[in-house]
């Protein structure tokens, strides 16, 4: 009863107050917002009344184009902001409380469509009275019509409203159902009125300090205080007369070289508002020159009785109120929020070098946007510590309670921090907790220092099944490519871009890219001119079989070193034109490298692939051919030829994984050629280091290999997408196999059968010596007969000649291949409980039926 008087009490003199300003207020509004001046809007009120709620069309950035003249404009919008800044939008609503359908203090009335999002324990807000002002209304919330009438994306306010303002907002409301009180009223009143009067002091404060000159007069007076107190604490507050005289003799000229020191050391250009270390350094700086120069025009000028240890004390003061003075008003700008912002609450996965890096990216450039409410990570030794006041909250094992609590909207994870086995572990403790989970890519970025968040990407499959980060000798790769002419073929395709990426970022004095497919040079001609603008890069659209157009090429730019990654790598493609698959990577290679050696090439790497060890395939067998031409060649040059071997590469074009990626995005089935085929795999960005690791540890004439891991079962792969994608394998998404295509072999291998393996200085990267070599001649000779046969179709005479070249090619392995039975060539489940020593299996073995994974 007694709140119910308040209110008609307060609502009465508010409009008799109100009452001689409501035409001038009618016809500003008019005026500047397009139709009527007042807008009426139904809501629900208490025990679920509809009820009618007029308001003033006020809000920012809201005024209407007028065909008047532009005083007349400038006049209106200013009368307009004035009424924004006084708040008279609501005015109206005093009606409301005197008509009984609002009160002062009460649940904010919303409309019947949020109302019908209610459970039956938010219903009960609707037993009290909605109040022109609710509990939350301290914390600077705004109602859910006022946000969709001022954001620039309407659909994107009213989801975040629905996700993030509206359960804090219920919560509040609740506990003030559930616990009304006169003093609890007389509380929310008190926060409005502060952060009212924030406001507006913060709003007028941040005008006047847009002009450059702001500090200025600020800085006149902390100065002239710094050095009077200076003064009183030399002389304990009891300072006699003749030093007064000798105060206001010195005064000018502290003054004036305090002010032009600080314009010479630029403290009037910077931004206030992103004032950090530096700038406290410049201040520093700029304090001790001015201090100097003041103690030299004084006694310059005969104030020599002047106390010393008064420059000590004032240059230390002026240090704490020039930069004092800054900082708090940063740090009022920043605690001083004008508007509800569209904040994300993230939580950073790994609180190592990388996750701090992301906090200090996300505090300069994303503070809008982000805002960072913890770490996790698994040392338990910084658990409840802070990181630039951040706590670490827990460990990963907490994600799903942390994401509950704190209604955490995105998880990025800092992926130098784990394996890929922590990474699987990390993802389903992201998917239990239902919450959007991102990759802080953390190679590039621990070595530069710098994190963008530009680079933070979504979760890659090659994150599931990768290696822990490798350790590069990056001096060596920078003294072998700085500088340097570099030229790469197959410039356009995944290995290829890459290696033109990360050759780009070692600063070579001219990048080549060379490849015969259009889109793809020019994708990532136009990537690299945008990365590296100030950098020599040539494009040369050829095939590498042009013999005469890359001449041309090799004498124009003269390249000091070149790595050949174009191939033709599809092995179901080689096996029906096995004659292209001659040209391409015999032919090809064998151009590359002899016009590297005329042109004194100081290196050449090569590409190779697994492949080509016992190889099966056409592909397998004419990459080897290149391996040894290789060889052979590098023992009558000067140029160091090295050639690097290596398994599949996840992602690539044309690769396993984006075709079963399109698969599960059709439906399914996914299609795998048989249940116990394995490969090796790496990422793309992963090979290229090591291949630019292996360039510079290269002696003439060697292979080496890069430390594949574990062999992949490719069935597993295809269980890891389909969970990837959120959903069920063989529930959601069938996998059906197919059989292995011609050329294909069940595992592949590393290491031939006339090879031994060999340490190198580097964990990841072995090297090959080789029982089996050719001479240039008879090489030559056999080429040849190849590149005739290839030319001619004669196809049967081809393969003779390959199975001569490499005596280890067994194009027919049919009858080693365990059939597949008819039952699983539908539905299989993973092969996890077999052994993974892939090569331990007996060849030839029946495989039988396999319980399917619950």
């Amino acid at each position: 009863m007694i709140k119910r008087l308040l209110d008609i009490t307060i609502a009465f003199l508010g409009i008799l107050i109100f009452l001689p300003f409501f035409p001038a207020v009618w016809l500003i509004v008019r005026l500047s917002a397009d139709g009527s001046a007042i807008n009426t809007a139904e809501y629900v009120g208490k025990n679920r009344k509809r009820i009618q709620l007029s308001r003033f069309k006020v809000a920012n950035g809201r005024i209407k184009d007028m065909a008047r003249s532009g005083w007349f404009r400038r006049l209106v919008s200013r009368c307009h902001r004035l009424l924004c800044d006084l708040r008279v939008k609501s005015w109206p609503l005093l009606f409301s409380v005197i008509k009984g359908d609002l009160s002062l203090i009460g649940p904010r009335p919303e409309t019947p469509e949020v109302v019908a999002m209610y459970d039956e324990t938010q219903l009960s807000v609707l037993s009290v009275r909605p109040g022109i002002w609710g509990p939350s209304s301290s914390k600077g919330d705004i109602d859910y019509d006022e946000g969709r009438a001022t954001h620039a994306d309407p659909g994107k306010w009213k989801a975040h409203y629905y996700e993030n303002i509206l359960p804090e907002k219920l919560k509040d409301e609740l506990h003030y159902a559930q616990n009304r009180f006169l003093s609890r009223d007389l509380k929310v009143i008190s926060g409005i009125l502060k952060r009212t009067v924030s406001r507006s002091i913060h709003s007028q404060l941040m005008r006047e300090a847009k002009d450059r000159n702001f500090f200025l007069p600020l800085d006149l007076f902390l100065v002239f205080c710094s050095y009077l107190i200076s003064y009183h604490l030399r002389f304990e507050w009891s300072l006699p007369d003749n030093d007064y005289i000798i105060l206001f003799k010195s005064l000018p000229f502290i003054l004036f070289l305090r002010i032009v020191t600080f314009y010479s050391f630029g403290l009037y250009k910077n931004l206030w508002k992103y004032v950090g270390v530096r700038d406290l350094v410049t201040i520093i700086r700029a304090v001790s020159m001015s201090s100097i120069l003041c103690v030299t025009a004084i006694f310059l000028f005969g104030v020599s009785e002047h106390s010393r240890s008064i420059f000590l004390i004032d240059w230390l003061l002026c240090i704490m109120f020039i930069g004092g003075a800054r900082l708090v008003i940063r740090l009022f700008n920043e605690s001083v929020r004008t508007e509800q912002k569209l904040r994300k609450n993230v939580l950073i996965i790994g609180a190592g070098d990388v996750g701090e890096m992301l906090l200090r990216e996300l505090n300069k450039g994303g503070r809008d946007t982000y805002n960072v409410v913890g770490f996790v990570d698994d040392d338990d030794s910084i658990h409840g510590r802070t990181i630039h006041g951040i706590k670490v909250m827990g460990n990963c094992l907490d994600i799903p309670e942390i994401v509950q609590l704190f209604r955490i909207d995105e998880a990025l994870i800092t992926f130098n921090h784990f394996s890929s086995e922590q990474m699987k572990t990390i993802l389903g403790y992201c998917k239990q907790g239902n919450v959007r989970h991102r990759v802080v890519p953390a190679v590039s970025d621990v070595l530069s220092g710098t994190l963008h968040l530009s680079r933070v990407r979504e979760v890659e499959i090659s994150d599931l099944f990768g290696r822990d980060a490798v350790e590069l000798d990056l001096s060596a790769i920078n003294k072998s490519l700085n500088g340097k002419r570099v030229l790469v073929t197959g410039a356009g395709g995944s290995i290829g871009s890459e290696l033109c990426r990360q050759i780009a970022e070692y600063e070579p004095a001219c990048l080549v890219l060379v490849d015969k497919n259009e889109n793809y040079l020019h994708e990532i001609y136009c990537e690299l001119r945008a990365s590296f603008e100030t950098m020599e890069i040539h494009c040369s659209l050829t095939d590498i079989t042009n013999r005469t157009k890359q001449e041309r090429v090799f004498q124009s730019v003269k390249p000091e070193i070149v790595f050949h990654a174009a191939a033709q790598k599809h092995v179901p493609l080689s096996e029906e034109n096995p004659e292209e698959a001659v040209i391409n990577n015999v032919v090809g290679t064998k151009n590359i490298a002899e016009l590297s050696d005329k042109f004194g090439v100081l290196a050449f790497v090569m590409v190779s692939t697994d492949k080509a060890v016992n190889p099966t395939s056409v592909m397998g067998t004419t990459k080897r051919i290149a391996e040894l031409f290789v060889q052979a060649l590098s023992q009558k040059s000067q140029t160091k030829f090295v050639t690097v071997r290596f398994g599949n590469v996840l992602n690539s074009n044309g690769s396993v994984v984006p075709i079963f990626t399109k698969q599960i995005e059709r439906g399914g089935p996914v299609t795998v050629t048989h249940p116990v085929v394995e490969r090796y795999f790496m990422s793309i960005s992963e090979a290229v280091q090591l291949i630019l690791q292996a360039a510079t540890m290269g002696n003439d004439c060697e292979i080496f290999i890069l430390n594949m891991g574990k062999s992949i079962r490719i069935v597993d792969l295809a269980v890891e997408l389909i969970k990837h994608a959120g959903l069920k394998p063989y529930e959601d998404i069938q996998i059906k196999f197919t059989g292995l295509r011609p050329g294909e072999k069940l595992f592949e291998e590393l290491i031939g059968n006339n090879e031994k393996l060999l340490p190198t200085s580097h964990a990841d990267i072995n090297k090959l010596k080789s029982k089996y070599a050719i001479s240039l001649e008879q090489m030559e000779k056999d080429i040849a007969e190849l590149i005739q046969a290839a030319y001619d179709n004669q196809t049967s005479k081809l393969m003779r000649k390959l199975a001569d070249v490499v005596p280890e090619y067994r194009p027919d392995i049919s009858d080693t291949i365990p059939e597949i039975p008819s039952e699983m060539m539908v539905n299989a489940p993973t092969m996890e409980a077999q052994s993974s020593d892939s090569h331990q299996r007996v060849a030839g073995q029946q495989l039988t039926p396999l319980v399917q994974a619950g």
